[in-house]
């Protein structure tokens, strides 16, 4: 691969993560099935594909793509996750109705 073809596919994995950050849905699922003919190393090929699953809000499968992967990337990325976790647990679901003025 050559240095232009380098840049393209790395222009194209940036854009889908700033597509996955922005909801553009459609267009990320798109370039995350093209990641595996953009990106030649496994390793990075598994970060950028948990990271377009988090940002898609399913952790669960970015949790499944990075088990057994030890590195400081994967273990940033599950931090992630668990922090999304428990900030969703600690979000009230409704809002509290306005208190009452006596």
């Amino acid at each position: 691969m050559n240095v232009l073809e380098r840049d393209v596919c790395r222009i194209v994995c940036e854009t889908g993560l700033a597509a996955v950050n922005h909801g553009f849905v459609e267009q990320v699922e798109t370039i995350r099935s093209a990641l595996p003919h953009l990106v030649g190393e496994p390793a990075d090929l598994r970060i950028l594909q948990a990271a377009l699953l988090i940002g898609l809000s399913r952790g669960h499968e970015a949790l499944a793509l990075l088990a057994g992967d030890a590195s400081d990337e994967a273990n940033t990325l599950r931090r992630l996750i668990e922090s999304a976790s428990q900030d969703a647990l600690t979000i009230p679901a409704q809002p509290s109705p306005p208190p009452q003025l006596a």
